[in-house]
This record gives C-alpha cells, sequence and structure tokens, in this order.
C-alpha cells in the first residue's frame, strides 16, 4: 500500500490480533504496525481488555503460547496507545450499536472514532461499512475487510 498516514488513528482489535496469529496477517495489517512508529494510536478503554479475553481463550487453546502473549503484550507497550475513557453514559454503544448494525464493542470503536475526529483502522467489514456511511474514513484504506 502507497498511502501517506495521517498523524493519528483509532485502532480496532481486528488489526491488533494479526501482529499475534501469522494466520491473520495480511499486508493491511502490517501496514498499520509498520505506521504505528511516530503515529498517534488511539484505542478505547475497552480495548485491552478485548485483547486480553481474545489472547487468554488463544493461551487456552493452544493458539497461543505464554511466551509469545508474553512478547505480544511487550510490543504493544513499546506503542504507547492512547487511551479515550469509557463514556459516562455507556448505554449510548447500546443505542448506536443497533442504530448502525454493529456490536456493542464495534460501536464503541466508531463512536471514539466519530468523537476524536481521526480515520479507523479495521479489517471488520460491517464495522468498515458503517464508518463509512457515517463518514469516519478507514485507515490506510483497506482494500479486503473481513
Amino acid at each position: 500500500m502507497t498511502s501517506t498516514a495521517p498523524p493519528a488513528f483509532v485502532l480496532d482489535a481486528s488489526v491488533a490480533l494479526a501482529a499475534f496469529f501469522e494466520d491473520e496477517q495480511d499486508d493491511y495489517s502490517v501496514d498499520v504496525w509498520r505506521s504505528m512508529i511516530g503515529t498517534q494510536v488511539w484505542v478505547p478503554a475497552l480495548w485491552h481488555l478485548e485483547l486480553a479475553n481474545i489472547l487468554s481463550r488463544a493461551l487456552h487453546r493452544g493458539r497461543i503460547t505464554a511466551a509469545a502473549l508474553d512478547e505480544a503484550w511487550g510490543r504493544l507497550e513499546r506503542v504507547q496507545m492512547r487511551v479515550v475513557p469509557v463514556a459516562p453514559d455507556v448505554s449510548l454503544w447500546t443505542r448506536l450499536a443497533g442504530d448502525w448494525g454493529l456490536t456493542s464493542y464495534d460501536a464503541c470503536y466508531l463512536d471514539t472514532a466519530l468523537r476524536q475526529r481521526l480515520p479507523l483502522a479495521t479489517k471488520d467489514r460491517v464495522l468498515g461499512e458503517a464508518a463509512r456511511r457515517v463518514g469516519v474514513p478507514l485507515y490506510l484504506n483497506p482494500q479486503n475487510l473481513t
């Protein structure tokens, strides 16, 4: 991909996971991870919990080793993400999820991108389509959303 990266973006867990699971890696995920150097990466407060849940299940199922898990968290710490606090009225994401046809988690990512006025890095097709509908640009213009 040859896009010029904006100075900041919101990172969805779908892109982050590709850094830990080789079978989920693609050009888009690699480009996003490479762009993180010198770029502000924003995540909603639930991001770390969502990743922890997915990674702990992967560890339990033998999809990732404990050493690989430690390495993954180490790589994430080096990125130094900016965390957007949870909105006082979390029921907002329930309403937005219904309006946008998303899960509450994905509504939180899209709401974060809207509020921060930043593009969204995602590999999720449904989330990407919702972002386009509400005017949120997709970071580095992913070609193949899943």
